[in-house]
């Protein structure tokens, strides 16, 4: 049996915590910033509100996959 030390587990909450970070983050910037602007910018093209529904898919998956991914390797 594999004894924890109180300090391991705490430097495991932080690294846990600072991913959980980065995925929020890339989601925050990569799916509500273009959500904010295609609401509040009456003068964008098609072209442009499908590359950046797209990417803020791509950033979504990323988010949640890294988190998930590495988040799970923790425990």
């Amino acid at each position: 049996m594999q004894y924890v030390t109180a300090s391991e587990i705490e430097r495991i909450k932080l690294r846990a915590n600072f991913i959980n970070g980065l995925a929020i983050g890339v989601v925050l910037i990569g799916v509500f910033t273009p959500i904010t602007r295609a609401a509040y910018d009456p003068a964008m093209k098609g072209d442009v509100f499908l590359f950046m529904a797209l990417s803020a898919g791509v950033c979504l998956v990323l988010g949640l996959s890294y988190a998930t991914r590495h988040l799970s390797e923790m425990l």
